[in-house]
């Protein structure tokens, strides 16, 4: 048996995909943080898109099913209407991923209403999208010392026990409803309780610095307190610094010159200090300061330094006019070259002792040429015998000067040969010797006269008194104190 007749084709139009919504607790109030999955179903097809929406004036196209969004709290509480229409397969071709769509506003409310279609998608898009209201409660801020949250972090910002009149901070904020959120941070040294105690700063940084003017007390112990403010006018809980396990003094500056005593035995710190008693009739007699940035071998590093160098250490020097660094053959070079060229920059003058290490390596060179008045500094000793400059041994002052020649009275010296940048002199040099060749240069002065590097222990070359009138000529002379 067969049928002849031929099949008849009724038409049938494209039947709208249904669009569900899943959320979860979506009557309570929640963070701005919002998780959330959506479904298509479509009876003659499949589904391959999306138009989204949180407020149903801008839809946007998307191939997901799900998504976290941010939204942003204007008050301590808000509410969204999060709208959700499917697409089906039966267009040609589609919009890009994250596309703008257009509706047919057909009543001119710049909203969606149900009914209305989706330019781009007439006829493919669910016109009765799923809704659901999320009630959104603001969360306070948070704020931390260090670059995280982390009580690691916090530790690692710590200051010393005892600083001058400057101190950075550095913090971090936390926002669950999202950076822009934050809208003010604020500090206040030692008191709270007056109104006008409190200072803004920047949300925007994550550093600030305070000084004498902005409230530290010298020679007290001192407090930090710092807090962080929403734009829903949440407050973060307040900081406290210093940690209870911890104390900050603040030093009075006692005078103009700043001995920074770079290495960790005390026979050159305690040489410094005598002769600063005593030297231009006891002109400088309780008016210096010393900082001890030396190696400490129970804390494993400088107990003094801060932990930013720049600003806190280069603003706490530029509280003198004159520097006096003196080290041993291990100096902290990197802490120099971070903080001195803004020293001098305002207008500071150095006046830099030290030995070096035997081998001048090229990581070595390139540190020291950045902030000495230095070239270049001869890679080996000039000479490897520690007793070949001998007690009574005069170290040459640069010739026409009225600095002078410094006697070797004890120790034992070696020393590299100098080697001047062009705007820089030679101002000592060793004697001629069958143990070295020439006179090398074993101290340099800047082209200003603001920096001497020297090349020499200066507490083993006080033989008649020559260390103690170098530094007398150094500090009214030369620097005009």
């Amino acid at each position: 048996m067969s049928c002849n007749d031929d099949a008849v084709v009724s038409g049938i139009a494209n039947r709208r995909p249904e669009t569900r919504l899943f959320v979860n607790d979506v009557n309570a109030s929640q963070s701005s943080r919002i998780d959330a999955h959506w479904q298509g179903d479509d009876m003659d097809g499949i589904v391959v898109g999306y138009a989204l929406s949180w407020d149903e004036r801008n839809w946007f196209y998307t191939e997901k099913n799900d998504s976290v969004f941010s939204l942003q709290i204007s008050t301590n509480d808000s509410a969204y209407v999060f709208a959700v229409s499917a697409i089906d397969n039966s267009l040609g071709t589609y919009p890009a991923e994250g596309s703008r769509l257009q509706f047919a506003d057909s009543n001119s409310n710049g909203f969606y209403d149900d009914g209305e279609e989706f330019i781009a998608l007439t006829g493919a898009a669910d016109i009765t999208p799923a809704r659901t209201k999320f009630p959104v409660r603001n969360s306070p801020p948070e704020i931390y010392f260090g670059s995280d949250t982390t009580a690691a972090a916090a530790r690692r910002v710590q200051l010393p026990d005892t600083t001058f009149a400057v101190a950075t901070f550095q913090f971090n904020l936390f926002d669950i409803d999202g950076e822009t959120s934050i809208k003010s941070v604020e500090y206040a040294l030692n008191d709270t309780v007056y109104v006008g105690s409190w200072r803004q700063i920047s949300p925007k940084t994550t550093f600030f610095t305070v000084k004498e003017e902005d409230g530290l007390r010298m020679g007290e112990q001192n407090k930090i307190f710092l807090r962080t403010t929403d734009i829903g006018g949440l407050r973060s809980k307040t900081l406290v610094y210093p940690p209870e396990n911890k104390q900050w003094f603040v030093r009075k500056t006692s005078g103009n010159v700043l001995l920074v005593k770079d290495e960790s035995d005390d026979e050159a710190a305690i040489f410094y200090q005598s002769v600063m008693q005593t030297v231009a009739g006891g002109q400088f007699a309780g008016k210096f300061d010393l900082l001890d940035i030396g190696y400490d071998k129970k804390a494993g590093r400088s107990k003094s330094l801060p932990p930013f160098l720049n600003p806190m250490l280069t603003e706490s020097f530029k509280l003198y006019k004159v520097i006096i660094w003196f080290a041993d053959a291990r100096p902290t070079f990197t802490v120099a070259q971070e903080t001195l060229s803004d020293y001098l920059a305002v207008g500071g003058k150095i006046l830099f002792c030290t030995e070096l290490p035997e081998i001048m390596t090229a990581d070595s060179q390139t540190v020291i040429a950045d902030f000495a008045p230095l070239d270049s500094v001869s890679r080996t000793e000039v000479v490897s015998d520690p007793l070949a400059i001998k007690n009574g041994t005069e170290i040459i002052a640069l010739t026409g000067s009225k600095y002078p020649n410094l006697t070797k009275n004890k120790g034992s010296i070696t020393v590299h040969e100098l080697y001047p940048k062009i705007t820089a002199s030679p101002l000592y040099r060793l004697p001629q010797s069958s143990k070295w060749s020439g006179t090398p240069a074993i101290g340099v002065m800047s082209a200003d006269g603001n920096f001497i590097f020297m090349n020499l222990p200066l507490h083993y070359l006080n033989g008649g008194g020559s260390a103690e009138e170098f530094l007398r000529y150094i500090l009214k002379e030369q620097f005009g104190l």
